[in-house]
């Protein structure tokens, strides 16, 4: 097991590299509505390394820049966090590696903190370079890991930096590890995983692990997509992941726990109701999409969500940017918010369509990880929490 933060000694004076996770949606410059979130979740780390005297350099990325992309900067970020954290005590740099950067992590005082420019503007980031590992290693005396959502990813942040300096994990790595592990032990149970979304390939290998191991798996999206037409079953132009077909067809859809979609609502546009209508799974033509979960698939999955002791989801069930695609997303949320169960979500864009909705306050716990949350629920090994446990 990783040590925590709590494990930390004397901090006055010490150096604390902190990776965190500040990949939210910039609109016009700002933090988009309902991006904040992610940054409060990282306060009670900061709070603890400030409050013991530490002087903390925070380390983030932001979107996947090809170079120096002065759109995706993080003094946006910078900017907000100022308002949320101690803002006299919270500086920003345009460099990491630079003796701009330097000269300014030299000034701090016990208990302030600096946030360094987007770690994407160099490419050794991701290719875990260990030349940059190292340069970045330099720059403090400990390093706290408290970016969960991409622990995911062996990039030289996550996993370079704790070949070099004591590691340490975050209060809300520790407490996303400590959730997520009771989902796969000890869950209350009746267990109810929905699972929708663009992305099909994690969350394949999260059915195949819990089919047997919940209540009950419904499945919208991509996903959902590709399982039927694996059988043959015309889902029209909707996306389907080709790549996962051969494991797709190896997967029992005769099983009691899982459930697909048995109506959809079909479009012929995906930016807006264009011949909209609802059909039932046979009935799909060849130049139509499926943009939401129809009324009766709304009522197979909320009434089964209602009856959850847990539930977990991530990735909604319909094309929630477009208004009229919303419906099935809508009604499975407040399925959930009204359960009796634990309510467990996780997925930047769920996350997003709930905040919209006035629903993320009516969930038990919001994971920072979309694809770390369901590749831990899976079973994978997460490099980011190995190298703190080496």
């Amino acid at each position: 097991m990783f040590k925590k933060v709590k494990d930390l000694g004397n901090l006055k004076g010490k150096r604390v590299l902190v990776r965190v996770d500040f990949n939210v949606p910039i609109k016009s410059g700002e933090v988009a509505a309902g991006g904040e979130w992610r940054l409060k979740a990282v306060l009670p780390t900061l709070n603890y390394l400030s409050d013991h005297g530490a002087k903390i350099i925070i380390l983030s990325h932001l979107g996947r820049p090809n170079g120096n992309d002065f759109g995706c900067s993080l003094y946006p970020i910078f900017e907000s966090l100022k308002k949320i954290w101690r803002g006299e005590n919270l500086f920003f740099s345009h460099d990491i590696l630079g003796q701009a950067a330097q000269k300014q992590i030299k000034k701090l005082k016990n208990g302030q903190a600096i946030l360094l420019e987007n770690l994407r503007f160099y490419k050794e980031e991701e290719d875990n370079d260990d030349d940059f590992a190292t340069e970045l290693a330099a720059l403090g005396d400990i390093f706290v890991n408290d970016a969960f959502a991409v622990s995911h990813r062996a990039h030289a942040s996550i996993v370079g930096i704790p070949a070099h300096l004591q590691s340490y994990a975050g209060f809300l790595m520790e407490k996303e590890v400590s959730m997520l592990s009771v989902i796969r032990s000890k869950p209350r149970r009746p267990l109810v995983l929905v699972m929708g979304g663009a992305k099909a390939e994690t969350k394949l290998k999260l059915v195949k692990e819990f089919l047997n191991k919940s209540e009950g798996m419904l499945l919208g999206g991509v996903l959902a997509n590709t399982l039927l037409y694996s059988r043959g079953m015309s889902v029209g132009k909707s996306i389907v992941d080709e790549k996962l077909m051969e494991e797709a067809r190896k997967l029992n859809l005769t099983s009691n726990n899982l459930h697909l979609p048995v109506d959809v609502v079909v479009s012929k546009s995906l930016e807006r109701a264009n011949n909209t209508v609802v059909r039932s799974m046979d009935r799909i033509g060849g130049d139509e999409f499926i943009v939401d979960i129809g009324p009766e698939t709304i009522k197979l999955f909320t009434k089964i969500i209602k009856n959850a002791r847990m539930v977990v989801w991530n990735g909604s069930l319909g094309l929630t940017e477009v208004p009229v695609f919303k419906n099935g997303s809508l009604a499975a949320a407040r399925a959930v918010a009204e359960s009796r169960g634990e309510k467990i979500i996780g997925g930047g864009d769920l996350i997003g369509f709930l905040s919209q909705e006035n629903l993320l306050d009516k969930m038990t716990y919001v994971s920072t990880g979309g694809g770390a949350m369901l590749e831990f629920l899976a079973g994978e090994d997460l490099p980011g929490i190995r190298a703190l446990e080496s």
